[in-house]
This record gives C-alpha cells, structure tokens and sequence, in this order.
C-alpha cells in the first residue's frame, strides 16, 4: 500500500519528535528526588529494602541507564527517519553511515541542551559526564542496529545462495 508523501513524513518523523518531547518531558520534571520516591514506593509495594547507601547507588544507576536507553532510543529513530526520508533504496555502508552521522548530531545536541537546561535548574546538574553518557547510549545503539543489519543481509546473502 502506497501512502501519501505526508503521511510518510509523518510515519517517519513523528516517533523521534515525540521521543524528543519524552526527553523534554523528562528534563523539566523528573529530578532526582521525585524518581526516588517512585524508585522508594516500587521497592515498598515488592517488599525490597535497601540500607540507605545500597538505594542510593541503586538510584543512581538506574538514573544513568535510564540516560543511557532513552538516547540510544533517540538516535535509533532519528537514524530510521534520515535514512528513509533521505533516499528510501539506498542500502550502501556509506550512506547508512551519513544518516548515523546526523542522528548523532541530533542527538549530541539534544543532550547538551537537556545538560544546559539541568544546569540552570537548582534542583538539577547538568554535567558534560551526562553528555557523554548519552552519546555513548547512542554509540552502543547504532553498533547493535549495524551489527543487526550485517546479520540479515549475510543470512540473505546465504539463503539467496
């Protein structure tokens, strides 16, 4: 089924502009005190306790992988929306690779205007290590999509055989 050139720019661009919103969303009104409370109350309710130093290192780490997913998410879907609002057939490395390049570029900016915001915010920091965090979420997702994708075009490259 053939859809509308709209219809397809919406289909691509609406997922890494909403996930944009989420991060947003996210910046501006979860800080680290209201996720303890909801970290606190989830391991109340499973009847999981903590020493106070164990919930703390706990927070914080899921703090972190949490920075970690959420910019691997986002650059995966800017990747999918560049490459196939880009040139829809085009499957060769070097091109893949120039819509990894933008969604990184994406990404990279979005962290550091979600570290600038947090900076300025007295309940929240904003550190380059959050940055880096996040460029590494991306850089560990892009590598996961590449590999996936080598995978299936060798077992094409097999069953075609």
């Amino acid at each position: 089924m053939k859809h509308s050139p709209a219809t397809r720019i919406l289909y691509l661009w609406l997922p890494p502009i909403l996930w944009l919103g989420v991060i947003a969303w996210e910046s501006f009104r979860l800080s680290s005190n209201v996720t303890g409370v909801w970290l606190s109350d989830l391991l109340s309710a499973a009847h999981i306790s903590f020493s106070y130093p164990q919930f703390e290192a706990l927070h914080y780490f899921l703090r972190k992988l949490g920075h970690f997913a959420a910019y691997g998410v986002l650059t995966l879907l800017f990747f999918r929306a560049w490459l196939y609002t880009l040139h829809p057939q085009a499957s060769s490395r070097r091109f893949r690779l120039r819509c990894a390049a933008l969604a990184f570029i994406v990404t990279l900016l979005t962290a550091m205007a979600d570290e600038w915001h947090q900076s300025s915010d007295v309940t929240r920091t904003g550190t380059p290590k959050d940055v880096a965090l996040d460029m590494a979420g991306g850089v560990t997702a892009q590598m996961i999509a590449f590999g996936i994708y080598a995978g299936w075009k060798r077992n094409e490259t097999e069953t075609a055989s």
